[in-house]
């Protein structure tokens, strides 16, 4: 045991493998940009396997063992007859093994539609008070200080909402005043799609700015590692694997 946590302190725990495996990942990850090729490929692997590890502990500490096992435990001691529904969803869950199986995974769907229909009819009332609570907290500076941003603001959701669902108003033809209007919601629902995909977009630059950082502050990494991934993608696509050729007898 003593051996296991000195190899674990002297790699994985310390500063300089740290560094160094960060910003190795960081440029097997940025190889990409040249071609797929083998680096690539492991550091999403190991990205992805990594995730994975971590989710299914945490899913085991924050779900399964507080809101599955424990109770069953308390249920084997004082059962109350509230507790058959853990019995229900023990059962409903081990649907998701059927999945396995080629000629039972259609089994596994009533757990699916189960779900998918128990979440909606939870969510849907809650997210429309909210927006009702959202909307009435909106309303109270337009009622105490009606400034023109206020009143301006009230006319551009109001309007933009309508006209947006008049752009899927498909029974009727888009002409006169509906096709304008129709217009209009094409416009606000532009804006609002380009507003949602420069929000994604800037947080994934800002991603990309925090790896940056992490090659900048450590430039004799960032070089050694470079021009050693650079070396291997030469050697790897002049040697190893070849493009194809085409045949001119397959072309005819």
């Amino acid at each position: 045991m003593d051996l296991i946590n000195t190899i674990i302190d002297n790699t994985i725990l310390n500063q300089t493998f740290q560094v160094w495996i960060s910003v190795l990942f960081t440029l097997m990850m940025l190889s990409f940009l040249f071609r797929d090729n083998p680096l690539y490929k492991l550091g999403e692997n190991t990205f992805l396997g990594i995730s994975l590890g971590y989710g299914w502990v945490r899913a085991w500490e924050i779900a399964i063992v507080p809101f599955l096992i424990r109770p069953i435990k308390d249920a084997y001691l004082d059962f109350q007859p509230y507790d058959i529904t853990l019995i229900f969803w023990l059962l409903m869950g081990s649907t998701m093994f059927f999945r396995f199986s080629k000629t039972k995974a259609w089994v596994a769907n009533y757990y699916f539609a189960f779900v998918f229909a128990y979440v909606a009819g939870y969510e849907i009332p809650v997210q429309v008070q909210n927006l009702f609570v959202q909307g009435a907290n909106m309303m109270k500076p337009l009622f105490e200080y009606p400034t023109f941003f206020e009143i301006s603001k009230w006319f551009v959701i109001i309007f933009g909402t309508f006209a947006g669902l008049m752009y899927f108003f498909f029974s009727k033809p888009h002409r006169g005043l509906l096709g304008k209007t129709a217009r209009i919601g094409i416009l606000i629902l532009m804006i609002n799609f380009g507003a949602s995909f420069g929000a994604t977009v800037m947080g994934r630059i800002a991603l990309f700015i925090g790896r940056a950082q992490v090659l900048a502050d450590n430039v004799v990494p960032s070089i050694i590692i470079t021009i050693s991934i650079t070396v291997y993608l030469i050697i790897y696509f002049k040697y190893i694997k070849k493009e194809p050729g085409l045949d001119d007898e397959l072309m005819h």
